[in-house]
């Protein structure tokens, strides 16, 4: 008798840690799940929310997939590391390292919140979605520090911005702070805070900044979307360099700043992801002034563009000697597919370089209150990364004249846009984002790490075609993926809409994403080589 009551509480007590296990949701997926770790990884938000619905995966699932993957791929990101990453080419070396920390206890116990939601019949928009966010978007008791040595000991933010409170409404899931370059201020993402965040499609080549690190947690599949800022290309260029969709508001959009250069957008792998993004974080916010109301919505589908005008610029002047053969050859594929979806091509090119444009763009944009910078580069120089230092030759120069340059030269890109573009009768202008995709990852850290294109090395600054859109602040920019080139990294382009006109630019990108063999699927994924 004694003996039967002891197994049966033997038993009770199997079965209740095993219950317990099954509750905790052990760190691996469930080994009854129908989805490979990789599928849940990858998958789209829009798909995974209708699984979670029927109840084939959960968010926990989902999320436990995700971390297996930053653990195998990412790297170390311990924070005591923090003073010690100043050997660039050895700190994480052959890994992505596009994570500054990780908040995955509260997003345990977040997504089994969501799982429940699920069941229950009250999950909320993006329930259970995980999000990385930049090191730049205040998440109530997260530090921000701009991945600067100078501010590594920042007070932990006491309350959510603005986009952080619209995505936290509809049940996002904030499971890491993602990389960026110091203050913002590169093209790639690398700093001597941080070390070198690299593109997990090939580890040698840069994963694009200032939103680097959201670029390559979502190529890496460590997350399913992420936040941008943009302030001079830093969510497109990290979006084309990545395979990615980024969009880049119109200012007053989304609640960012006062900055009228900046904006704030949505970073993901599918067109769908990122309008189902936008449309959460669009809007007027009780913080931001500059915020635009009412709210413009963004749709999943929109009409075809068969029979509409579209314009598209080579911009072959941009730099002496005209962009790499890869830029090029992505322009020649976004024809192709707007003709297979039926639009009326426009070829254009506009009176603007590099060589001109660029020394206006930046003084007008120190002349903003980002002149703050230099404050600091007289008494900190020696702990600032070399691209931050580089400023200093602003540093007491800049005069009224700057902005009313700057100014001049918006009137005259604005005047030439409208001529040549939408006053005739085209609904976008589709054009390069970059001069070419290779970028070292550790990009001008050394003499030797440059961009170069016919041969010929050139500063990164005269590179991008992105900084147009933020003098042009009103125009609202779409960047997406067209093509892998040679040496496995992607190429996107930019379609840009006219002032104000969100869902032009967002159908041109949706015609397109029907017509353009998708990353992310059939076997196109990042593989993580490490080829120069």
């Amino acid at each position: 008798m004694n003996r039967y009551f002891f197994r049966k509480a033997l038993f009770a007590f199997m079965a209740a840690v095993l219950i317990t296990l099954f509750a905790s949701g052990a760190n691996a997926v469930s080994a009854k799940s129908k989805f490979s770790e990789e599928e849940l990884a990858y998958m789209p938000a829009v798909q995974l929310i209708e699984l979670f619905k029927k109840g084939e995966t959960t968010p926990s699932e989902v999320l436990e997939a995700q971390i297996s993957r930053v653990e195998k791929y990412n790297g170390e990101y311990n924070v005591s590391r923090r003073d010690l990453v100043n050997e660039l080419d050895t700190f994480n070396a052959g890994k992505v390292n596009a994570i500054t920390f990780d908040n995955f206890d509260e997003a345990r116990k977040l997504a089994k919140e969501a799982d429940e939601r699920y069941r229950n019949g009250t999950a909320r928009r993006l329930e259970g979605i995980t999000v990385g966010v930049k090191d730049e978007n205040e998440v109530k008791g997260w530090r921000v520090d701009a991945a600067s040595l100078i501010l590594k000991d920042n007070e932990p933010c006491t309350a959510d911005g603005a986009m952080i409170q619209k995505l936290r409404k509809e049940g996002a899931i904030f499971v890491f702070q993602t990389t960026v370059s110091e203050q913002y201020l590169s093209p790639m993402t690398w700093s001597r805070l941080y070390g070198v965040s690299r593109n997990p499609w090939n580890l040698y080549y840069g994963t694009g900044g200032s939103s680097g690190g959201s670029g390559a947690a979502l190529a890496a599949g460590f997350c399913t979307l992420a936040t941008g800022s943009d302030m001079g290309g830093s969510i497109r260029i990290p979006s084309s360099m990545n395979g990615l969709y980024g969009f880049k508001p119109p200012f007053g959009r989304v609640a960012t700043s006062e900055i009228a250069y900046e904006t704030l957008g949505p970073m993901a792998r599918t067109f769908a992801d990122m309008a189902l993004m936008q449309d959460i974080i669009a809007g007027p916010s009780p913080e931001i002034h500059s915020t635009i109301r009412p709210k413009l919505d963004y749709p999943q589908e929109y009409a075809p563009i068969r029979g509409q005008k579209v314009a598209v610029a080579y911009f072959k002047n941009w730099i002496q000697g005209g962009l790499s053969q890869e830029s090029d050859h992505a322009i020649d594929t976004a024809v192709a597919a707007l003709e297979k979806a039926g639009a009326q091509v426009e070829r254009v090119e506009l009176d603007i370089n590099a060589e001109g444009f660029m020394p206006t763009f930046f003084k007008g944009l120190m002349t903003t209150s980002m002149y703050a910078i230099f404050d600091g580069l007289d008494q900190y120089r020696d702990m600032f990364s070399s691209y931050v230092r580089n400023l200093e030759t602003y540093a007491g120069k800049l005069t009224p004249q700057d902005q009313v340059n700057a100014e001049m030269m918006l009137a005259k890109l604005h005047q030439e846009v409208q001529h040549k573009v939408f006053e005739k009768g085209c609904i976008a202008l589709v054009m390069p984002t970059l001069a070419t995709p290779y970028f070292p990852a550790d990009l001008e850290a050394t003499p030797d790490k440059a961009a170069q294109i016919h041969g010929k090395a050139y500063s990164s600054t005269n590179l991008m075609l992105t900084p147009i859109w933020n003098i042009a602040s009103r125009y609202p920019v779409v960047d997406m993926p067209v093509e892998l080139s040679d040496k496995n990294v992607p190429v996107g382009v930019q379609i840009v809409g006219n002032t104000y006109d969100d869902l032009n630019a967002f159908r041109v990108a949706y015609a397109l994403s029907k017509v353009i063999a998708p990353l992310y699927q059939d076997g196109r994924f990042p593989d993580f080589r490490n080829e120069k």
